[in-house]
């Protein structure tokens, strides 16, 4: 068995989006395992807690608040009816727009879903004092802001 590689810190090591990336992967990976114990994926948990703060939201609106494609909302949510956790509706205002609303079972796993990120954000930011939080979060919004899609200044 070859010895480990000693490590080495690079250029590439100190970039900032590199280290984003890196804790956003970790805590992604982290939230599938905690949450495929309640049968649902973490992008799946986030559309239900939309849905509870707002329910009967349009696919294009779940889609533009998750920051993903049309078709790929299509897809999680076509997994969420068949999980018994949604439904769609057609909009009575507007044929072309269907509405999705939680079912009793997907309230029910947003709650837990909401527990597990909980515990999972509170260990993951366990070091940091609250106002270091606080700081964190607004230099992401920041970040996210300039980068959302559009956005080139």
């Amino acid at each position: 068995m070859a010895p480990p590689l000693p490590a080495i810190v690079t250029p590439h090591d100190q970039l900032l989006a590199r280290r984003l990336a890196v804790a956003g992967r970790l805590l992604r990976t982290a939230a599938d395992a905690e949450l495929a114990q309640h049968g649902i994926a973490a992008a799946g948990v986030g559309v239900l807690l939309r849905l509870v703060d707002q329910d009967g939201l349009t696919q294009a609106q779940l889609a533009r608040l998750q920051s993903v494609e049309a078709p790929t909302m299509c897809r999680l949510i076509d997994r969420l009816v068949r999980d018994g956790m949604v439904e769609r509706q057609a909009d009575p205002q507007d044929r072309r727009a269907t509405r999705v609303y939680l079912t009793a079972q997907g309230r029910e796993t947003a709650a837990r879903g909401a527990a597990v990120v909980a515990d999972l954000e509170a260990h993951a930011f366990a070091d940091l004092e609250e106002d270091e939080a606080e700081v964190l979060a607004a230099l992401l919004d920041r970040v996210i802001d300039r980068m959302a899609p559009g956005v080139r200044a």
